[in-house]
């Protein structure tokens, strides 16, 4: 099954809603620390639920984090376009 930038995008805002208590309403532009104040616990909080949802291992380069939302759903595409070829 193929998930679309839409269902991610839900997902991670469950995630980020449930599990990093992150009250405001998420959009794609918002940056994960300064909008939705993750701090490096929320960031990897966020990490584990959404690499344990998909079965996945996001595997980000350490030097390049994904800073945004949008940058965390392009991620999980890309990793589950890997997955399933």
């Amino acid at each position: 099954m193929v998930e679309s930038d839409e269902d991610i995008l839900e997902l991670v805002r469950q995630v980020l809603a449930q599990h990093c208590r992150v009250e405001k309403r998420i959009q794609l532009n918002d940056r994960l620390a300064e909008d939705l104040r993750l701090d490096s616990v929320g960031m990897l909080t966020m990490a584990l639920e959404i690499e344990n949802h998909y079965r996945l291992n996001l595997g980000d380069e350490p030097d390049r984090p994904p800073r945004t939302v949008a940058e965390v759903v392009k991620l999980i595409a890309l990793r589950l376009r890997e997955k399933n070829h």
